[in-house]
């Protein structure tokens, strides 16, 4: 039996998914450290063109997938490839910074 649920109680739900959206991006901003540091070792620049080439390509085939509208998906991810690469830019930065302040 369908019993109907209020909008607060739907609103409940959302508010919990944004909340695991928000550790998943905070999870994926973690790992731009990492990321940078391998950069820096193989001499590969921040901005790699085919890796943001293939993510968008990949998660608008996963909208798709699951029947959601791709455009906005890729907007999406545009802004997260962008927040990632800021965050691997500041991280190769600090240790110039230390070394700076050192002196």
């Amino acid at each position: 039996m369908y019993i109907p649920m209020t909008i607060e109680e739907v609103r409940g739900e959302i508010t919990q998914i944004d909340e695991e959206i928000i550790l998943l991006i905070a999870q994926r901003q973690s790992l731009a450290g990492k990321i940078a540091a391998i950069k820096q070792e193989r001499g590969i620049p921040v901005h790699d063109n085919q890796r943001k080439t293939d993510v968008l390509a990949y998660v608008m085939k996963q909208a798709r997938a699951h029947h959601i509208d791709p455009a906005p998906v890729r907007e999406i991810f545009e802004t997260l490839i962008a927040m990632n690469e800021k965050a691997q830019r500041a991280a190769l930065e600090k240790p110039a910074q230390k070394k700076t302040a050192r002196k």
